[in-house]
């Protein structure tokens, strides 16, 4: 173990927010005590402030910019401000994105072991579970990013430390995750079997985690065996209120988040402008970019600045189609390698967007008039022939873009990194104001993540993944006739699913694996088809020893494939902190490659 400092700890956790509209509703408090603790008020004021502080963790753009890009789903988009961490670049250790989690989680964990330890004596158990889980949750989140961090913040381990330290001892990746599993085994024993209130954890959540980080450890069995434990349940009893959706679409439709396939969110949203950060004028509030959802941003393409052939603009910024910051942009891996098979796998066109109607009348192409709702862009996913592409220009007068139109420019430009196919799972139509950050809930944890956990584990621990690979596959094959609505047919859906040549039963056949076609490469697949833009990439590719392997292979920017390192599976340790330590101590503290 390492000596170190950290000069940012603070001791006291300040209440800014409610997690969530009916969650606590009091005025905020300046500081928490440790007398304060010893009421379940008091209690419930500290789980209010480190559930409200996940905002920080899920959805803004610096967490979204951590854990998308520079794998091989995700690079740069044509704002480029993405481009140092998607290359691997030298000045990693000053990106202001990677200071948010070093500088605030240590806070809430202060806040969660003070819970913990003053409240546990006369406190409600079930409130005490939830301090475990999200203490839990936020190691998880530093030993995921920076590796070892400290169980000591000044005070012992995992103790309420009430004055900021200057020094503290860095543990190892195994000792935080040891105490991690210690505080989510612990945290299911007395969470309730459904949340006790909106955003909320309860036992379900707890499980995932338990198998997450048993897979974190290489303790395979003993993830197969918890994973399982979900899994049988959402397929039997449903004791825990988890099971996976019909439709793969439903997942993440704006508005339905809180659904038994979500396990555990992220609110972020409140009654009032005093707690909503979503508006507009939120976003000018103190910090309000480093805990706004801005998901649904990151991926949006600059729609309303694209025209047509003729020139002519067809589309306005709407609420409906978003804020095209495109931070982000899907890899040509991503779109044409995993989403190969777009007829029989519904998930493509479940997650990316590839029509977008005119919100103002022009004159399109071949003298074809677009009306308001005609459809104005379209992207078919595939390299349509010249004949092809020229009659349904000639047809519609929209314009066409082929996956070629937006394969990133080969020189690092961003000339073809502006109108692509948009993540359409994080959209937020549903909030106020076009330049409005996303109202939406963050989904950090969903069941189908679990059967991707046990499939990893069984294939690992020498047993069968088979089952839970294809339960989610065959689920994928699935297609709501509803939501095929207004393509040619405007009315029936079926008959127009049927005009693409989809047939439910051919899809299952089609979407049916055997065990002889599963490794890790292909669970790795499967799971950027079910959760691709989710946070979750960089972690994987980590955990899996394969960020090398796979961004050299298909991270399209030639500065990635040459720069990325084993050693960049940890992020560097912000350099703000650094600069704060001893002469002593800084040798030793930063991670290794980055010195």
């Amino acid at each position: 173990m390492k000596k170190i400092n950290i000069l940012g700890i603070i001791a006291l956790a300040a209440i800014m927010m409610a997690a969530c509209s009916d969650f606590l509703k009091e005025q905020p408090r300046s500081s928490l005590t440790p007398d304060y603790f010893t009421s379940d008020a008091g209690i419930e004021a500290g789980l209010t402030a480190a559930y409200s502080a996940l905002r920080y963790q899920y959805g803004p753009e610096g967490a979204m910019s951590i854990t998308v890009v520079g794998t091989d789903e995700f690079t740069y988009g044509g704002d480029g401000s993405s481009i140092e961490i998607n290359n691997y670049g030298s000045a990693l250790f000053n990106n202001g994105h990677l200071q948010t989690p070093w500088n605030r989680n240590f806070t809430y964990i202060n806040t969660c072991n003070g819970i913990i330890e003053f409240g546990s004596e006369g406190g409600d158990p079930g409130l005490i579970a939830e301090a475990k889980f999200l203490r839990a949750q936020y190691y998880y989140n530093l030993v995921t990013t920076f590796g070892g961090v400290p169980l000591d913040l000044g005070s012992g381990e995992l103790k309420f430390n009430t004055t900021p330290s200057t020094t503290s001892t860095r543990n190892t990746e195994e000792e935080v995750y040891a105490a991690m599993l210690q505080d989510f085994k612990d945290a299911f024993e007395n969470l309730p079997y459904t949340p006790s209130r909106t955003g909320a954890v309860a036992k379900s959540a707890a499980l995932h985690y338990i198998a997450k980080t048993y897979l974190a450890l290489k303790d395979y069995q003993n993830a197969l065996v918890y994973a399982k434990m979900l899994i049988d349940d959402a397929e039997g009893a449903r004791t825990y209120g988890a099971y996976l959706l019909q439709d793969f679409r439903d997942v993440n439709r704006d508005g339905n988040e809180h659904n038994p396939e979500v396990l555990f969110l992220v609110e972020h949203t409140g009654a009032s402008y005093e707690f909503d950060e979503s508006g507009e004028g939120a976003m000018n509030g103190p910090e309000s970019g480093l805990k706004e959802n801005r998901a649904n941003f990151m991926m949006c393409p600059y729609y309303e600045n694209q025209g047509l052939v003729n020139g002519n603009k067809p589309l306005t910024r709407t609420i409906e189609y978003g804020r095209g910051w495109r931070r982000f942009m899907p890899t040509p891996w991503l779109l044409n390698v995993a989403f190969a098979e777009k007829l029989h796998d519904s998930r493509y066109d479940a997650s990316f967007q590839k029509v977008w109607y005119a919100t103002v009348e022009v004159e399109g192409d071949h003298g074809k008039t677009l009306h308001v709702g005609d459809t104005a862009f379209y992207m078919p996913g595939y390299e349509m022939s010249v004949a092809e592409k020229t009659a349904f220009v000639k047809r519609t007068g929209a314009r066409v873009y082929l996956p070629s139109d937006y394969e990133p420019d080969a020189d690092g430009g961003t000339k073809k990194r502006q109108m692509f196919p948009a993540n359409l799972k994080m959209a937020a139509p549903s909030r106020n104001g076009v330049n409005d950050a996303s109202n939406r809930p963050f989904l950090v944890a969903k069941l189908s993540e679990t059967y991707l956990i046990a499939a990893e584990a069984a294939l690992l621990s020498g047993g069968d993944p088979t089952p839970y690979i294809n339960t989610l596959r065959r689920r994928a094959a699935y297609r709501n006739p509803d939501d095929y609505k207004g393509y040619e047919n405007a009315q029936d859906g079926a008959a127009n699913l049927a005009k693409m040549g989809y047939d439910y039963q051919a899809a299952l056949a089609a979407m049916t694996v055997t065990r002889d076609q599963i490794d890790l490469d292909f669970i790795l697949d499967e799971k950027s088809r079910e959760l691709c833009g989710e946070q979750l990439r960089f972690f994987d590719l980590a955990r899996t020893g394969k960020l090398v392997e796979r961004v050299q292979l298909y991270n399209p920017e030639q500065p990635a494939k040459a720069n990325v390192r084993d050693f960049h599976r940890l992020r560097p340790i912000p350099q703000s902190q650094i600069d704060l330590m001893t002469d002593e101590n800084k040798a030793n503290y930063q991670n290794p490659g980055y010195n």
